[in-house]
């Protein structure tokens, strides 16, 4: 299953919520962080957005909860908004809420006062599952339920089951032993070739990291974007290591800051991109690491080139080779042979320069 994320962020909120009573007796003001997990994968097919959740309802519920009934531990609030995203929707299978307190009534100086909840649909009281007399999901039918379900054709009970047994890594906690690691690897400004060469010499060089396995490059189309971007040179690499996913991260980050890689815009050009596509098999959702890779699993420039490089690789359960050909940019990346690169390079910086000119 996906990991596809809703966010509401920073949204603010006045309520009378407090362990002293003039904290009851006058708004304070709050402030909402929320993810939101369901799969979204259907409305990046339908462009409909009852395949989807409207952040806006999520917001208004969020609202609902803080401006309603007064609590006095901001625990309370949290876990009232936790419940009512649940209730929102029947394909909601994780909330989590942070609650900002910024204003609390506290001698020393602070920046913020915070708690964060994450519940599931296991979490919910039988109670707050909307049922007809017969026993059958209110709102849209059963069988509407399982068509768009991220669970399939799987009950709600077995999806509050999955929901609350799916096993998320500590993304700060180191390998015990080392593990494996997919990278995938991607540039298209100044040389290419020797930007990824140069990138994986700096993964090699690095002591934490032993790399297992290079796939051959691939030239491959821009996916979105600004017009007129040159095509892209991508590798996929497996690595073994004992750092914790977020220091991963963080090595990732600093080859590509090595490479003068600058965030100005997105899906813009770049000199390399690096992003971790898997981790050990785990599952990783924090604010800064989604592991797998959400959008992996539907680009063929990173599935083909992995796929060259282990043809029995399985992402998710399923066959790589399988996903790169259900791909919608299958047919746009090429396989590089050895001194194919640097002439592909120098033919699309000509034709770049000539668009230039």
């Amino acid at each position: 299953m996906g990991a596809d994320i809703i966010r509401v962020t920073g949204l603010r909120l006045q309520g009378r919520h407090g362990v002293f009573e003039a904290e009851r007796a006058a708004p304070q003001p709050f402030v909402i962080d929320a993810e939101v997990h369901l799969s979204v994968a259907q409305a990046g097919r339908t462009d409909d957005m009852r395949d989807s959740l409207s952040y806006a309802d999520v917001a208004t519920d969020l609202e609902r909860a803080v401006t309603g009934e007064s609590y006095h531990l901001i625990e309370r609030v949290a876990a009232e908004c936790a419940e009512r995203v649940l209730r929102l929707d029947y394909r909601v299978s994780k909330v989590t809420i942070t609650l900002h307190k910024p204003e609390a009534p506290m001698p020393q100086d602070f920046e913020d006062v915070s708690v964060t909840i994450t519940r599931t649909r296991a979490d919910l009281p039988i109670t707050s599952v909307p049922a007809s007399a017969g026993g059958a999901p209110a709102g849209p039918t059963a069988q509407a339920a399982a068509e768009h379900s991220p669970y399939g054709s799987i009950s709600l009970a077995e999806a509050a089951d999955e929901a609350a047994t799916r096993h998320l890594r500590d993304p700060d906690l180191p390998a015990a032993f080392p593990v494996r690691s997919v990278l995938a690897l991607g540039s298209n400004l100044g040389d290419s070739r020797l930007t990824l060469a140069s990138a994986v010499a700096s993964l090699e060089e690095n002591e934490d990291i032993v790399v297992l396995s290079q796939s051959p490059l691939a030239q491959t189309k821009p996916m979105g974007g600004p017009g007129n971007q040159r095509d892209y040179l991508n590798q996929v690499v497996e690595i073994e290591t004992r750092l914790s996913p977020h220091a991963l991260l963080d090595l990732a980050q600093a080859i590509e800051a090595e490479h003068n890689r600058v965030r100005e815009q997105r899906w813009g050009p770049r000199t390399l991109d690096v992003d971790i596509v898997t981790y050990a098999g785990a599952v990783i959702d924090s604010p800064r690491l989604q592991v797998p890779h959400p959008s992996a699993a539907e680009r063929a420039f990173v599935l083909l080139p992995w796929s060259w490089m282990d043809p029995v690789a399985l992402l998710e359960g399923r066959p790589v080779r399988e996903l790169a050909a259900e791909a919608h940019d299958y047919d746009d990346v090429v396989q590089l042979r050895p001194g194919d690169a640097a002439a592909e390079q120098d033919a699309a910086g000509t034709e770049e320069d000539a668009q230039q000119s």
